[in-house]
């Protein structure tokens, strides 16, 4: 395994939003005639924010700001997982608690040091989309839910942690767009991979959908450890009357994984391959509760019961109803205006909730 240095991480990481920026500069805001920069803070903080100029009406004007400490931390994280992943002892302790579910820790089709590589450039493109989706849904405007005439907004993904704690409809809000912001990551993640795995120049055909699975799997090991980082130590659990900035990180990976296996066997049966439901349901679900356990004990960081972080799926939470409850009412009161005013984007990057989902949540059976 080859570690790189501090400065080689900065290089890769810059190179590679550098590029992504520039094609999106030159594709869909130039078509919009605005304007989309990117760049770097030197402040040691696991942190990223957007800013949006944009005059109600008008083009797009745009700037995503990441720390370098972030793309840092986001790499010795993919390094560290892999070899926890790839440690026979850990192998042997999964096999026990997956018991016959259990598949293998990393993608037998990338080498370890592509498993480092790709699980590094998954998270920290991630990251950039989901600073992206707030602009694309201009969230700082609908935060600021009309109490501001400056045309500049801005929201830090450290709010979590504010002097002041949110509370009340503000609370919902941020809570919302941050599921909403979750959604539009995955999806520009999912079809990246998709562009680069499933018809890329270098790949061979037939291998195309197990590295595109492959990719998957490790990009939902990083969202846990991506959830449970910026949740910085507060309560990893859902409680109600909602307050903060952040949803808890298990109910952002019970609100992702989802979205993660139906969006990959879309994909797949897109680009003609055979989507196997079943299995990509068990795998996302092992990559999740992989990487929170990673994050949680391997790195020695969390008292927390592990049944409290592994994936089940909402309709196996009735005690997540109080506060879906809260993120459907508000967002069902602000989706109409982010649908009229989002810049751009695909509609599976718009987050959605099924009939059966509502149904569960404004049941009235116990909720405890």
């Amino acid at each position: 395994m080859q570690s790189r240095t501090d400065p080689e991480i900065y290089e890769l990481a810059n190179n590679v939003l550098a590029e992504i920026t520039q094609n999106l500069s030159d594709g869909i805001y130039k078509q919009l005639q605005g304007s989309l920069s990117f760049g770097w803070a030197t402040a040691p903080k696991f942190n990223a924010w957007a800013e949006s100029d944009t005059v109600v009406g008008g083009p797009p004007q745009h700037k995503i700001i990441l720390h370098y400490e972030l793309a840092r931390l986001l790499y010795r994280d993919a390094e560290d997982f892999c070899s926890f992943a790839s440690n026979e002892r850990t192998k042997r302790l999964i096999q026990t608690a997956f018991a016959d579910d259990a598949t293998d820790l990393l993608p037998e089709c990338f080498t370890l040091d592509d498993c480092i590589q790709n699980m590094f450039l998954g998270s920290l493109t991630w990251v950039y989309f989901h600073e992206l989706g707030h602009l694309m849904q201009e969230h700082g405007r609908v935060r600021d839910d009309g109490r501001s005439v400056s045309a500049t907004s801005t929201i830090q993904e450290l709010d979590a942690h504010a002097a002041q704690i949110l509370t009340g409809r503000q609370a919902s809000i941020s809570h919302a767009t941050e599921l909403a912001a979750d959604s539009e990551a995955t999806t520009q993640c999912l079809f990246a991979s998709a562009r680069h795995f499933l018809k890329g120049p270098l790949v061979d055909e037939a291998d195309g959908a197990e590295v595109f699975i492959g990719s998957v799997y490790l990009l939902t090991c990083s969202l846990a450890c991506i959830f449970y980082r910026f949740n910085a130590g507060s309560s990893p659990h859902v409680v109600t009357p909602i307050t903060g900035s952040h949803p808890s990180p298990i109910y952002r990976l019970e609100h992702s994984v989802p979205q993660i296996y139906e969006l990959t066997e879309l994909l797949l049966k897109a680009f003609d391959f055979d989507g196997d439901r079943r299995r990509l349901v068990s795998m996302t679900k092992q990559a999740a509760d992989l990487g929170s356990f990673f994050r949680n004990y391997a790195q020695g960081i969390s008292t927390v019961e592990t049944i409290h972080l592994f994936v089940k799926g909402f309709l196996q939470r009735p005690e997540f109803k109080p506060y879906s409850r809260e993120i459907l009412t508000v967002w069902d009161e602000i989706q109409p205006g982010i649908t009229a005013s989002r810049h751009f984007g695909t509609e599976l990057g718009l987050m959605q909730f099924t009939a059966e989902f509502r149904g569960f949540v404004f049941s009235e059976s116990s909720t405890t």
